[in-house]
Order: C-alpha cells, then structure tokens, then sequence
C-alpha cells in the first residue's frame, strides 16, 4: 500500500512523493481492502501466511489395540 500527499489550487493538481505505507500480502487483485468511515484503519484481505502441513498417524494392525 501506498501514499503519498495531493493537494488541488483551481484547476491544479500537485502529487507529492510517493511512499510505502504499509506491507500486506494481498489475496486478491480485485478489492483487497477496504478503508473505514473515519480514514482511521484498514481492513486487508490477506492469504494465510505458509504452515508446515499435519502430520499423518498410520496405526497398522488398529484390531489388535482395541483387544488389549
């Protein structure tokens, strides 16, 4: 996410530099975020970061556990 600062006199209409305002990892191209009503927070759709995938159990032979 970006920002920078813009300001308009008549018909002029003055950039500022851009920068970084903060780093997401978007899960989206169509509407990530969303900003709330007072330009105070946001709300960013996010992919969930990488987990290391469950473990599987095999139990071999789960008949003879059930008779002890």
């Amino acid at each position: 996410m970006m920002a920078t600062a813009v300001s308009g006199q008549g018909s002029a209409l003055e950039v500022g530099a851009v920068r970084p305002l903060f780093e997401t990892r978007a899960g989206t191209p169509r509407l990530p975020y969303d900003v709330s009503p007072d330009g105070q927070r946001f709300l960013v759709n996010t992919l969930p970061e990488e987990a290391a995938p469950a473990p599987i159990t095999i139990v071999v032979n789960w008949p003879a556990l059930l008779r002890k």
